[in-house]
């Protein structure tokens, strides 16, 4: 527990002070000052408050992370998709393995694409292993924030490359833009791909096709511009950015670069 020596113990003495018998206009000043040590406590704990929830926000440990997974979270790492609680606290405890790991957690980038929804990009450590994450933090009335969607694959020691991706991005934006929704998802979506809105997340081209129908209205058209970029392996690539033009939003992509060398989204979100 936390004592506060100061403006605690002047306020104790300054209410020592007004017990005295002292006239009313000096009891009047001393009622202004309580006011305002009163105020400066309040200031002080709020400063010091801010900062506290600053620095967790930045790194925080393994529980602390995982303790923002929402009941019907889904996770999607090198094994698949993992839904329900009991999937994800098996997964959680394969994490902390044996003997046992002690991961603590520090945030790379995020954005706010509301003000009760942030995309996410940061790194679970321990002594012998790291796990990059990407995950969707939703917050509501009714079960306040948590972590809704997370993207978590072991980091290898791999260089960055985001010039790798502008290829497979540029191409993403030709066909849209065209119009050409079908060659869109065939040729830049894995067979297996996702995508993942508001609580939605649908499964397979010919599902992610039927979504993205909107695209092939003459008058839509979208550009991508990456505001973050971590590769995780030398196949595996995590994207954030921001989306102008018809729909003028953030989004999240899952790269995965295919046995021919290009660059394919595995999972795909917007909100």
């Amino acid at each position: 527990m936390v004592t506060w020596g100061w403006p605690g113990d002047g306020l104790d003495a300054v209410l020592q002070l007004y017990q005295k018998e002292v006239d009313y206009q000096s009891k009047q000043q001393i009622i202004e000052l309580i006011k305002v040590i009163m105020k400066l406590k309040i200031l002080v704990l709020a400063i010091i408050g801010s900062s506290f929830l600053s620095g967790q926000s930045q790194k925080g440990s393994q529980e602390s992370f995982f303790d923002q997974l929402r009941s019907d979270a889904i996770i999607l790492s090198e094994g698949g998709l993992i839904r329900g609680e009991e999937e994800i606290e098996e997964f959680v405890s394969d994490l902390a393995g044996s003997p046992l790991q002690t991961y603590s957690y520090e945030k790379n980038f995020h954005v706010e694409v509301s003000a009760s929804l942030i995309y996410e990009i940061g790194l679970l450590s321990s002594d012998s292993k790291s796990f990059a994450v990407m995950f969707i933090t939703r917050n509501d009335a009714a079960s306040g924030p948590g972590i809704e969607f997370l993207v978590i694959y072991e980091q290898k020691d791999v260089p960055d490359q985001p010039s790798e991706l502008n290829a497979s991005r540029t191409e993403w934006m030709r066909l849209c833009n065209a119009h050409q929704v079908d060659q869109l998802v065939t040729r830049l979506y894995a067979s297996n791909a996702y995508y993942y809105n508001r609580g939605r997340l649908l499964a397979g081209t010919k599902a992610l096709a039927e979504e993205y129908s909107y695209m092939s209205d003459p008058n839509y058209s979208l550009k991508l511009t990456p505001k973050h970029i971590a590769f995780v392996t030398s196949v595996i690539a995590y994207e954030i950015g921001q989306c102008s033009g018809s729909y003028p939003n953030p989004y999240m992509l899952l790269w995965e670069k295919g046995a021919d060398g290009r660059w394919v989204i595995l999972m795909d979100s917007n909100d």
